[in-house]
């Protein structure tokens, strides 16, 4: 579920605009004698995974996808999304039972995975090259640059999917692997890209030396512009994942059928379409593993950063998502 802000804005409106009646309709005819049954669905998103964007065009276009879930299980759905700022937020909501459902980012999840009030149970996946990506170092193949340590004084844009945090953390903690010092002292910039356009086309063009960006739009760019993939890489991150619908511990009694309907939405006309809004081909279950890249990921970028409050990001976590 991640979009680009101006991608995102556009296709939650027409979402909530145009599936929104035709929905309330369907709700309505449908709730005679014998017919659905009703539910409770509180969700919780981390506003760090709608960064950029109108808050009430995510809040309704995700009521929305929801209700669209549960009506195709034959249910009735009150349903509520909040979206909030911060992680203890949203551990105090599932302290106090008040969430059935929760979207946020893998650094959010990373947060609360030891507090043992959460399970992680879907994330997004495209047709080809399923759940986990990498980011990557690009460079021009003209400008001589080798390695990492020979962008010193250059500057460097990145663009990341979701927040935009990830692409920022793995530069930072590819530099320190490699004892380049701190990123503010080594680059001559670096500058977030509203865009993966952006952050592309400058280093193809030679107006930048390096960009960071995720594998899915680097790929997507060289579909358009085959010429693209001239740039060469300098480095590679481990494969990740980034976002993750997760449930409390204690589980709703109607939870297992939403995450089987969740998982089918590609299965048919409609759920596909809803899936193209927030630009993914599927939602599949978290395996064993799928965490870890991400685990390490914050973990080190933490240790660079100095000692941090549960709120600025992930410590030291124990082994393996469950």
């Amino acid at each position: 579920m991640n979009l680009r802000p101006a991608h995102r804005r556009i296709g939650w409106c027409l979402l909530a605009g145009l599936c929104a009646p035709a929905l309330a309709q369907q709700l309505a005819s449908n709730v005679a004698p014998g017919g659905l049954r009703h539910t409770r669905l509180r969700v919780v998103a981390s506003g760090r995974v709608f960064s950029g964007v109108n808050r009430n065009d995510a809040r309704a276009a995700l009521k929305v996808w929801f209700d669209v879930v549960a009506h195709d299980r034959g249910y009735a759905l009150d349903s509520t999304v909040d979206i909030v700022d911060s992680v203890a937020e949203i551990r105090e909501r599932l302290r106090s039972r008040s969430v059935e459902l929760v979207t946020l980012g893998a650094r959010d999840y990373l947060e609360l995975e030891s507090s043992n009030l959460i399970v992680p149970v879907l994330t997004d996946a495209r047709a080809t090259g399923g759940a986990l990506y990498s980011y990557v170092l690009l460079v021009s193949p003209s400008s001589g640059t080798t390695s990492v340590a020979s962008l010193r004084g250059k500057n460097v844009l990145v663009s990341a999917r979701g927040s935009g945090e990830t692409g920022k953390a793995w530069l930072e903690v590819l530099r320190g692997r490699e004892k380049l010092g701190r990123a503010v002292s080594f680059f001559s910039s670096v500058t977030a890209a509203a865009k993966p356009q952006a952050c592309i086309l400058p280093v193809f063009f030679g107006t930048a030396d390096a960009c960071v960006v995720d594998e899915i739009n680097l790929h997507l760019a060289e579909e358009l512009n085959p010429q693209l993939g001239q740039l060469r890489v300098l480095a590679r991150s481990r494969p990740m994942i980034e976002s993750v619908l997760a449930v409390p511990a204690d589980p709703h009694p109607d939870q297992q059928e939403l995450i089987d309907s969740m998982q089918s939405l590609n299965r048919d006309p409609r759920g596909r379409q809803l899936l193209m809004v927030f630009k993914t081909d599927r939602l599949v279950r978290i395996q064993p593993g799928d965490l870890d890249a991400a685990r390490e990921l914050w973990r080190d970028y933490g240790r660079l950063s100095g000692p941090q409050t549960a709120e600025s990001g992930p410590a030291d976590r124990g082994k393996g998502g469950r």
